[in-house]
């Protein structure tokens, strides 16, 4: 008797491990900087047979979104299941200490699962811990696991669609390429020019090279026999490489193709009907709770993900009402915007409302497009639309996207959407707060704070007031002469975030001209030992625009730059031909091998007139991403 008790015993357990192993592998094949320009998603210029077949057998999502629209707080977002913002990772390329424990794979990989990484991170953190990771390199793959019984979570990236193809700075040299330039789609805020078509022309010729990588990774894993225990994720890191695309919050930056694959075995996981086209909203945030929830794993407390696939997916908890999206900086400009969208309208709130979009930044500038529509616009050789792009931003955009795809009609001062109006600021500035949205931290001040460690602790630890700084960029944001007083009173304000908004209003008041002068507190301000020295800038750039003492203002910019703070080369570009009386200066740390951002000297030497627009790259100088 006690033999078949024991015997039983062990059959019992052997049943349950055979159970607990048999999960489904995770397989997440992601691209790079490309819109849903897939011909599943009605692109007639390009052909994705295998993309277009995971499609017809899977999910195809028609309103999925990075949060972020550059690659490094995407994946900051991605990886966490927390928004980039919340860990102050949302400046690309500035990267931030992160809590040990906000990155999702070390969970599967403590639940028994082989996690992989090929091979691109881009957290925009300092160091990624080792226990995420089993493997995180160019060879990382599932196919070497050491045991082979072990489910795997594994991810794939590819850069083939990547900005960089385009960002040749000229046409030359480029190869033919399999898409006429006669038939591509010209988006219509774009002009319709040479440069732009060449452009969008190889873009397209990415996507099916992108296309064909796909097949080969899918016949892989047919050939690893793992197909059939295989849910397959495919999409992109966020949106595409046409100016006012990647880096900008409209659609262009932020709607990306999804598609989730399941295979026979696992189709009961999903949860949603197969195949099928859904148009739930789908923030990048989100991927990681659904992985677990596929998989069996208990998503961590700290996490905001909710699950879109598997058990309890249709509960009313785990359908968004809204998307949350987020922009902080192109390269050193510091241009924060927020978005927020119920699927249908969308606001945009830009809180450097006193400059364009089109502010000339080191890596965006490489598209031919994108310098070719700068020269028709110094040129004046652009129509209404065209030229929105290189004026002040409005602070606040509202657009309807069932009727303006493309978000070409700000719709903000309509009156028959004023209560949808109030609901979407209502709901975005509730969001911002509720995570504590750090992105209101000017760039610099940031590396000043860390020496404490991650900012989503110190700013915890240190009780940090989020919602005042939000307020101060709100009012600086809507560039009303009658809120100078509290833009003066920020100044007073202990908090040197605060104190930067101030700052900026006044400046942005200043830049319109819509004050003749700086007021005393901001004189006091500006020679106060204990400014900040981002919002010290501000007041110097608003001081040459009312020329009160513009010449010092220079100055004191000229010796920013030359000791190497980003922020002065921004201003000094922002002021155009203003900039002039420091030329030499420019040209003495130009001609300095030691001299950083060189890209910013020229292009603001071009403003005053010293160089050619041509000059605005040097041809032996690399410039990232």
């Amino acid at each position: 008797m006690k033999k078949i008790l024991i015997f039983t015993f062990v059959s019992i357990l052997q049943v349950w491990v055979i159970q607990a192993q048999d999960r489904p592998n995770i397989l997440w094949l992601v691209c790079e900087d490309m819109s849903p320009y897939l011909s599943s998603y009605g692109n007639k210029q390009v052909n994705t047979p295998n993309l277009d077949s995971l499609a017809a057998n899977g999910i195809r999502y028609s309103k999925a979104h990075s949060n972020a629209a550059q690659c490094s707080p995407s994946r900051s977002t991605l990886i966490s299941g927390k928004y980039a913002v919340s860990l102050g990772t949302d400046v690309h390329r500035q990267k931030r200490p992160v809590p040990d424990e906000f990155y999702f794979p070390k969970y599967l990989r403590d639940a028994g699962y082989y996690t992989s990484n090929n091979a691109k991170q881009d957290y925009n953190n300092m160091k990624t811990p080792a226990n995420v990771w089993d493997i995180s390199n160019a060879k990382a793959t599932y196919l070497n696991r050491p045991d082979k019984s072990k489910p795997f979570f594994s991810v794939f990236n590819s850069g083939i669609t990547h900005m960089v193809r385009v960002a040749t700075r000229t046409l030359e040299n480029r190869s033919p390429r399999s898409v006429p330039i006669s038939d591509i789609q010209v988006p219509s805020y774009i002009p319709d020019l040479p440069a732009v078509r060449d452009d969008i022309a190889w873009n397209m010729d990415a996507v099916m090279l992108m296309d064909e990588w796909i097949g080969e990774k899918l016949a892989e894993l047919r050939a690893s026999g793992e197909a059939e225990n295989t849910i397959v994720f495919f999409y992109s890191d966020h949106g595409g490489t046409v100016p006012r695309g990647k880096a900008y919050i409209y659609e262009s930056g932020t709607l990306v193709p999804m598609i989730a694959y399941f295979p026979e075995k696992w189709k009961h996981l999903a949860n949603v009907p197969l195949p099928s086209v859904s148009d739930r909203l789908i923030p990048f945030v989100d991927l990681p709770a659904t992985v677990f929830n596929l998989t069996g794993v208990k998503t961590p407390s700290f996490m905001i993900s909710k699950p879109f696939l598997g058990p309890g997916q249709e509960k009313p908890e785990n359908t968004r009402k809204y998307i949350f999206t987020f922009r902080s900086n192109q390269s050193l400009s510091y241009a924060p915007s927020r978005a927020i969208t119920d699927g249908r309208y969308k606001l945009i709130w830009n809180f450097q409302s006193a400059y364009p979009n089109g502010t000339r930044q080191d890596y965006q500038w490489q598209m031919p497009a994108q310098q070719a529509w700068e020269q028709s616009h110094q040129n004046d050789k652009l129509n209404d639309l065209h030229q929105k792009f290189w004026l002040p931003v409005e602070p606040l955009e509202l657009y309807d996207l069932k009727n303006d795809s493309l978000e070409t009609i700000n719709k903000i001062n309509d009156p028959a959407l004023k209560d949808k109006f109030l609901e979407l600021k209502q709901a975005l500035q509730q969001e911002m707060l509720l995570q504590k949205d750090l992105g209101f931290m000017p760039i610099e001040y940031r590396h000043e704070l860390q020496k404490h460690g991650a900012l989503y602790d110190v700013v915890r630890s240190q009780n940090i007031d989020i919602a005042k700084q939000i307020e101060a960029a709100a009012t600086a944001s809507y560039r009303k002469v009658e809120n100078q007083k509290l833009l003066e009173g920020y100044l007073k304000h202990k908090d040197p975030v605060v104190q930067y908004w101030g700052a900026s209003g006044l400046c942005g008041l200043a830049k319109l001209l819509k004050i003749n002068k700086l007021p005393t507190v901001a004189l006091d301000y500006y020679q106060s030992s204990e400014a900040l020295p981002e919002a010290k800038c501000l007041l110097a750039e608003a001081k040459v625009y009312l020329k009160q003492n513009a010449e010092e203002s220079l100055s004191y910019l000229a010796t920013q730059m030359e000791n190497g703070f980003g922020p002065s080369l921004m201003v000094l570009q922002n002021l155009g031909s203003l900039a002039s009386p420091i030329n030499n200066r420019l040209k003495t740390a130009l001609a300095k091998p030691e001299t950083t951002n060189k890209f910013y000297i020229r292009s603001i030497l071009i403003n005053t007139g010293v160089f050619p627009y041509s000059e605005l790259y040097n041809k032996a100088e690399k410039v990232g991403d």
